[in-house]
């Protein structure tokens, strides 16, 4: 463990317990330089801690309510409360805000002390201990590491891994983290995994919300820059678009030939390029240009495959 996060620890439970912390208190107690404590009290802020300096009592504190101590709850009783606060949606708003108030209460730092998980309704067997090893790690800030296959790849590397949240797509269980050998933040399945270590190290969490990267998502995709789409949509299959919002930045414009125009603002092009394959040969991409290329080339390979003949597109749709 680095003395940087020794620390950065150091200086949130002096806080939490109460004692009266100042600059020049922690120049003392970590033996470092002025400047070496600001900078660790800005990297603590950017990480999300609430800290503040309170001039009339000229100490840091939390503000009133916040602590670092978490409830007498184990991993599992954890994540019982994260997946039933999402199975509750179903009743109503009330009994989520319910089950809210009770978290709450429970755990004194609110939603930041519950389970780092975020899972739309229905239900998952997920790989087993997995689930349960990853969101303990997430909670206590420390790194994780695992031998990983990606699909697209025939080798396995071994990766090391500072886990952010789990959350639940498509049928499968995903990890957002930050990938010490990408240096880059990566989407993890858990069925690719094997040999999974919770490592006694620890990190400094990055500031970043689960639910506002998932919206700009598409599926499981989460890598990539936000683009803008538009598609256009021939009035056969119309209705089958607008029967339900598919993308929170969804927009839509109906044409005058009776076509359905809908643009999308998304993280990365892969997982809405799935997507769109399965509305063909009822879609154009008409942006961006290099998603259209490449459902032109896919389209020339399917055409290949299939001896180049034009397969007659049925009117009858089966119910959906």
């Amino acid at each position: 463990m680095s003395f940087k996060f020794d620390a950065m620890m150091l200086i949130l439970n002096k806080i939490d317990s109460g004692e009266k912390v100042t600059i020049e208190s922690l120049k003392n107690d970590l033996e470092v330089s002025e400047r070496t404590v600001h900078r660790y009290l800005e990297t603590l802020q950017l990480s999300g801690y609430p800290l503040y300096f309170d001039r009339p009592k000229e100490r840091y504190l939390f503000p009133e309510g916040y602590t670092l101590k978490q409830p007498g709850l184990d991993a599992e009783e954890f994540l019982a409360l994260a997946l039933a606060k999402k199975v509750i949606r179903r009743l109503g708003p009330e009994f989520e805000a319910g089950l809210t108030r009770i978290e709450k209460k429970l755990a004194g730092r609110g939603a930041k002390a519950a389970p780092r998980i975020l899972v739309p309704e229905g239900e998952a067997a997920p790989r087993a201990g997995f689930l349960e090893s990853l969101n303990r790690a997430a909670l206590q800030f420390q790194r994780v590491e695992f031998s990983y296959a990606a699909l697209s790849s025939k080798t396995r590397t071994r990766r090391r891994v500072e886990p952010d949240y789990l959350f639940f797509q498509e049928g499968l269980w995903y990890l957002r983290g930050y990938c010490c050998l990408r240096e880059e933040s990566r989407t993890f399945a858990l069925d690719r995994m094997e040999s999974l270590k919770v490592l006694e190290e620890h990190f400094v969490p990055r500031q970043r919300s689960g639910d506002e990267e998932l919206a700009s998502s598409f599926g499981s995709f989460l890598d990539g820059e936000p683009e803008e789409v538009i598609l256009v949509f021939d009035p056969e299959i119309r209705l089958y678009i607008e029967r339900r919002r598919w993308h929170p930045s969804q927009e839509k414009e109906e044409l005058k030939d009776g076509r359905l125009k809908i643009r999308f603002r998304v993280k990365g092009l892969e997982g809405i390029g799935r997507w769109i394959y399965r509305w063909l040969p009822w879609v154009e991409v008409l942006t961006p240009k290099a998603l259209r290329e490449k459902v032109e080339e896919d389209l020339a390979l399917a055409l290949a495959k299939h001896g180049g003949k034009k397969g007659e597109r049925s009117k009858e749709k089966g119910e959906r």
